[in-house]
């Protein structure tokens, strides 16, 4: 059973500064509430009861969100409000501090300590998902499913456009069915002709304990990272790795288009704003 994640949220998110000088990527406002609250939450509705959450140098904001202000009078704030706050005040996470940013591989790493032995999942803290349809799964439920079942190490992922793909990280495999593909490679940014099959991974994985030797020793790529996608390749040549194509809808907070692609389609799911978000989108 899979009970532990470790959120990647280190990173210096220099796609949107001035703002993430001083308060990380993950602190982004999705409306009200933090893009890393609804990380949180689509594990804990995955069935995580262990989180460690991998911060860098101004993490201490991330670790303030988490909690209980003192300094908030609860008599003079709405009772819906409270209820809001009650989740960051009370869910139970680790932290863990890159000190380094070296890269996924070294965050990871860096979290051993409240993995220990136990299989876990790696979210990134700036990539977003939510149902399509109210009766799927989460996303990381579905892939903590397809790892229960198989026993490997699984990588989510998702078909995109062409143009998207060449931005990301193409997979190529050897294809099992719709869902399934066996890892051999991953080719960051390729060129978009020679895109065949627009496979790309993305911020959602499962792993087992005895990726840990590799992620220590992978090799770092041009930029000088180590990258958990890179110890994964070196892995295959161990175990098998399975992509699987998940159902679900990706937000890249990192992103600015997708960031405020984000808040508008939140806002037209929030009663509170529907009716604006819809009257902005017919006159537009």
């Amino acid at each position: 059973m899979v009970r532990h994640a470790v959120i990647l949220a280190a990173g210096l998110g220099t796609r949107f500064l001035p703002f993430t000088k001083a308060i990380p990527k993950p602190m982004l406002p999705i409306i009200d509430t933090p893009a890393i609250e609804y990380i949180i939450k689509e594990a804990l509705e995955s069935g995580i009861t262990n989180i460690t959450v991998v911060v860098g140098a101004n993490g201490d904001v991330i670790k303030n969100h988490f909690t209980v202000n003192k300094h908030l009078d609860p008599s003079k704030i709405s009772a819906e409000l409270r209820e809001k706050i009650a989740f960051s005040d009370n869910v139970k996470i680790n932290f863990a501090t890159q000190c380094v940013l070296n890269g996924t591989a070294g965050a990871i790493f860096g979290a051993r300590e409240f993995v220990g032995e136990n299989p876990f999942l790696v979210m990134n803290a700036d990539e977003l998902f939510v149902r399509e349809n109210s009766s799927d799964a989460p996303v990381s439920r579905q892939l903590i499913t397809a790892f229960e079942d198989s026993g490997k190490c699984v990588v989510g992922v998702k078909r995109v456009s062409p143009p998207e793909a060449s931005r990301l990280g193409v997979v190529v495999g050897e294809t099992v069915d719709e869902r399934r593909t066996i890892l051999r490679k991953i080719v960051e940014k390729p060129n978009i002709c020679d895109i065949v099959d627009p496979l790309v991974n993305l911020g959602r994985y499962v792993v087992k304990p005895n990726l840990f030797p590799i992620l220590e020793r992978v090799a770092p790529n041009k930029n000088g990272e180590k990258t958990l996608t890179d110890a994964l390749v070196d892995y295959t040549e161990n175990e098998d790795v399975l992509c699987y194509n998940f159902v679900g809808k990706r937000y890249d907070i990192g992103n600015k288009e997708s960031y405020m692609r984000a808040v508008f389609d939140f806002s037209m799911r929030d009663p509170r704003f529907e009716r604006f978000a819809r009257k902005r989108l017919l006159v537009n």
